[in-house]
């Protein structure tokens, strides 16, 4: 089987588009999509946040980035922002892969863990409460040190490794949960960092192709709560649905582009009354949480 651009042989055939493509194409074709994605936000002068966690998608993500700063040039500021959310013997070390990789590619980085902000780790939430919610702990406190680290560091745009299968897992689950309102609305915070996905128009299975070709190395190991996530279903279904079906999972993100589309509506987000942070709700989620579980309440980073 030969690459559809060349006469080498062909590495990997990709289904959706009927493609076939040796180790060059392959690479230079995910490094084409990745940069229509983030061209807009390259101007001279910005300063990127790379949201890395030591996995295959950021670390590939951050790579690629890296490229392609390297080549538009315009004095780029590159910062990785690393969240510890106090994982025992999964984010230590995952923080350990990020920061010795990023090391080599001359990446400056920045470590926030959960624990200097909130007073406490995933491990003791877990501990004491509902491992089913371990996820919706993890994920809000990993979002919010994230945006503290974001406007700390004043960057303009905060790059994340989500891939089109984390995408369109992410419509599913909105509509498994009834959170009909996450499908139907494009959000606006003013005050928020934008956060772009470089690997959007990615399949994961490509992002994993991309970093063993690309030799990045990357903690492969699974979140020992990844058993309690509904997500951790979605991905496995979507993953069959997609082998049987090539293209299912770019058709669910259009799928939810047209619904927003029709309704034309966007969803304005306010300030949170306790942290200031933005929300569609008058006290923001990460603020409930904190109050029903005793952790200190968060404040306002311009007031830190």
């Amino acid at each position: 089987m030969k690459c559809s651009y060349c006469d080498r042989p062909a590495i990997y055939r990709r289904r959706y588009s009927g493609e076939n493509l040796c180790r060059r194409h392959f690479i230079k074709t995910v490094d084409e999509k990745v940069y229509k994605s983030v061209r807009g936000y390259l101007t001279r002068g910005s300063r990127i946040g790379l949201a890395v966690s030591g996995g295959k998608d950021s670390l590939t993500m951050a790579y690629i980035v890296g490229k392609i700063v390297r080549r538009v040039g315009g004095h780029i500021d590159l910062v990785a922002l690393i969240v510890d959310e106090g994982i025992s013997g999964y984010r230590d070390r995952s923080v350990e892969v990020a920061t010795e990789q990023l090391g080599r590619w001359g990446v400056r980085y920045r470590v926030g863990r959960v624990y200097e902000y909130f007073e406490t780790t995933v491990d003791k939430l877990v501990s004491s409460n509902d491992k089913n919610l371990s996820c919706t702990y993890c994920g809000l406190l990993r979002r919010r040190v994230l945006n503290y680290l974001a406007e700390e560091e004043g960057v303009d745009r905060l790059f994340t490794g989500h891939n089109a299968s984390d995408i369109a897992q992410t419509i599913l689950l909105n509509m498994f949960q009834g959170n009909v309102r996450n499908i139907m609305y494009e959000t606006e915070a003013p005050e928020a960092v934008q956060r772009i996905y470089p690997l959007g128009r990615i399949l994961e299975q490509e992002v994993t192709l991309y970093a063993h070709l690309a030799g990045i190395d990357y903690y492969d190991k699974p979140c020992p709560y990844t058993r309690y996530s509904i997500r951790n279903d979605i991905r496995n279904f979507l993953t069959y649905m997609e082998n049987k079906r090539p293209g299912i999972t770019f058709s669910l993100i259009a799928s939810a582009g047209k619904i927003r589309s029709e309704v034309g509506k966007r969803l304005r987000m306010g300030s949170c009354s306790i942290c200031g942070q933005p929300t569609t709700r008058e006290v923001c989620k990460v603020c409930e949480l904190s109050m029903k579980l005793g952790l200190p309440l968060p404040k306002n980073i311009k007031t830190r």
